[in-house]
């Protein structure tokens, strides 16, 4: 895994003690201060984890079961958003994701503030890694994201939508999105926020 949206691994030290079946003093520092969970609700959701995960991670289906537990949106829109967030935290495509990049997904996605939410979101979108959304990952999102949503896709326009969406958040005007511009356009624009992001 790389350091995607923040996604540092915490660091092991050799002295670290282990504890509750695996997790040391380092993993509950890091997962308390990047989760916002206590140490007793990390070990609860730990002990979950593992008994259902002996080998300490999930497949994409294992993933979307235990998501799906934890999460009250409909099971359609369930099945979109453990993928999303399945593909996010799978910077390497292993297949895979562990118990400490399960609980930043789940954290990020349920319970951070609408920012890091975004910020979450743009590390997604930008399929290319470039630091900026050109108009084909956002017409990418929107197609996703009508179909998270339901919509009919044959009675939206989906080009003029994405110019759109691209003249209201590409303020500098160099037909790229930056992180800072989609942040700040989908935080004073709620309409926006609501089509573009799927952590609302």
């Amino acid at each position: 895994m790389g350091n995607k949206g923040g996604k540092n691994k915490p660091s092991k030290k050799k002295g670290d003690q282990k504890i509750s079946k695996g997790l040391s003093e380092s993993d509950y520092g890091y997962l308390t201060s990047q989760t916002g969970y206590s140490r007793p609700e990390i070990k609860l959701f730990y002990d979950q984890f593992m008994n259902n995960n002996p080998d300490g991670k999930l497949d994409r289906q294992e993933f979307a079961r235990l998501y799906s537990k934890l999460r009250a949106e409909p099971p359609e829109l369930l099945d979109e958003i453990s993928n999303f967030v399945f593909r996010a935290f799978d910077d390497d495509n292993n297949g895979y994701i562990s118990f400490n990049e399960f609980m930043i997904a789940y954290a990020l996605t349920s319970r951070g503030d609408p920012k890091k939410k975004l910020e979450y979101a743009f590390e997604l979108y930008d399929a290319d890694n470039n630091g900026t959304l050109d108009m084909n990952e956002v017409r990418s999102v929107l197609v996703g994201m009508l179909d998270l949503l339901g919509a009919d896709k044959r009675a939206t326009n989906v080009s003029q939508l994405t110019e759109e969406c691209c003249s209201q958040l590409d303020k500098s005007g160099d037909g790229k999105i930056s992180k800072e511009e989609f942040i700040e356009g989908l935080l004073k624009n709620y309409s926006l926020r609501a089509l573009m992001s799927p952590f609302n």
